[in-house]
C-alpha cells in the first residue's frame, strides 16, 4: 500500500499491519497514532493511498501553497500585534514620533503581506 500523509504534519507515513491484519499508522515527529479496525475503513485507506499515488504532483503543489498562505497569516497576526504594542507604547497625550513611525512601517509590512496573499490566491485560482 502506498503512504498517506500525517494529517497533523504532513509526513509520509507508511500504513503497517498488525498481527490481526488490522491497518494502522504512527507518525514519529507528532506522536499521532492512526488505527483502521473496520472493512469500509480499510477498502478507503487503500482508496486514499492509490489517490496520493495517483495525484501526489498536484497535491505537493497545492500543499506548498497552503503552507505559504499559512506562513504568510502567521507573519501578519505577529504584525498585528506589534502594532498593537507600538500603538499602546507611542502614548496618547505626549505622542511618542519614533514609536508612530516604526508601527507605520509595520503597517506597511502588513499591507504589503496582505497584497502578497491576494496574489497567492489569484494564482491558485488560475491553475485550477
Amino acid at each position: 500500500m502506498d503512504k498517506i500523509p500525517c494529517f497533523l504534519c504532513g509526513k509520509k507515513l507508511s500504513v503497517r499491519t498488525d498481527k490481526n491484519g488490522k491497518h494502522y499508522l504512527i507518525c514519529d515527529p507528532c506522536g499521532s497514532q492512526h488505527f483502521i479496525r473496520r472493512k469500509q475503513g480499510m477498502e478507503r485507506l487503500a482508496e486514499l493511498g492509490h489517490y496520493f499515488h495517483q495525484e501526489r504532483t498536484g497535491l505537493a503543489e497545492r500543499m506548498e501553497a497552503l503552507l505559504r498562505v499559512r506562513a504568510l497569516l502567521h507573519e501578519i497576526d505577529k504584525l498585528k500585534k506589534e502594532i498593537e504594542r507600538l500603538e499602546f507604547e507611542a502614548g496618547i497625550i505626549f505622542r511618542d514620533e519614533e514609536k508612530l513611525r516604526a508601527r507605520d512601517a509595520v503597517q506597511k509590512r502588513v499591507d504589503f503581506l496582505l497584497a502578497e496573499l491576494e496574489r497567492t490566491a489569484e494564482d491558485s485560482d488560475e491553475e485550477q
